[in-house]
């Protein structure tokens, strides 16, 4: 009896422990919630973009590539630059090429008008409530709730220049947390206000929400870096574009 016992007592231990430690598991950010994924097509141009659902927000898992009417296509500098419309779009140097890998790049009136019917613009309160989502679901390089090294989880696990900081978008170090929410972010480069392009290791994209009159929001990977950056531009500059769905 006194054996039976003992091995009853000795089973619960076991499972006690077994529960015990998926919790823990949860609670360290090592099993971030499950992401949905799909595909949807732009009815201007039958052009099919990915989505991916993050949190309550439904995200393009591409950055946008329209490249219609509505908006100017600027290939010269002193036109760019002297067009106080903001209307403008390019692909990254003039290269249709970088526009089939990774989309337009976009002046900031433009961008706000660019995203189809049920996606728009995300303000610079979505794109927290994203970052916020991210830290507190440990999609940090590392795993470790709360932390906001999450720009490897949004960046694509491959087409970055390389970097040797650790848990950067462009070091292959910490795999499991590369592309973990399947946003696929890329390096698309930018172009200035006066129209040159510079930077093509970064991708920075605009925020629906303006600071003053010249200027608006914008977030951004960087393959040197371990964060999502928060940044104010010039309207004239050229940046990429993720919508978010209504």
């Amino acid at each position: 009896m006194k054996i039976r016992l003992l091995n009853l007592l000795l089973i619960g231990s076991i499972v006690s422990s077994v529960m015990l430690s998926s919790c823990k598991k949860d609670d360290d950010g090592t099993n971030p919630p499950t992401i949905e994924n799909g595909t949807f097509t732009d009815s201007r141009d039958s052009k099919v973009y990915k989505w991916v659902k993050i949190g309550d927000q439904v995200w393009m898992a591409e950055n946008l590539a329209y490249t219609g009417s509505d908006i100017q296509h600027i290939e010269d500098n002193g036109i760019w630059e002297n067009n106080s419309d903001n209307d403008g779009w390019c692909y990254y140097t003039n290269d249709e090429h970088y526009g089939e890998m990774n989309g337009v790049l976009y002046q900031w009136e433009a961008a706000k008008t660019a995203c189809p019917s049920g996606w728009h613009l995300p303000t610079n309160t979505e794109w927290t409530q994203l970052v916020n989502y991210l830290k507190q679901n440990g999609y940090s390089y590392d795993g470790v709730i709360g932390h906001d090294g999450i720009a490897k989880s949004l960046a694509s696990d491959s087409g970055w220049d390389i970097s040797d900081n650790e848990g950067a978008v462009g070091n292959t170090d910490f795999t499991e947390f590369r592309n973990k929410t399947g946003f696929s972010a890329l390096q698309t480069g930018l172009r200035n206000s006066n129209g040159d392009f510079f930077a093509y290791s970064y991708c920075m994209w605009w925020n629906a929400t303006e600071d003053g009159n010249s200027n608006a929001n914008s977030r951004g990977l960087s393959h040197d870096k371990t964060k999502i950056t928060y940044t104010t531009y010039f309207k004239q500059y050229g940046f990429s574009v993720r919508c978010v769905k209504d």
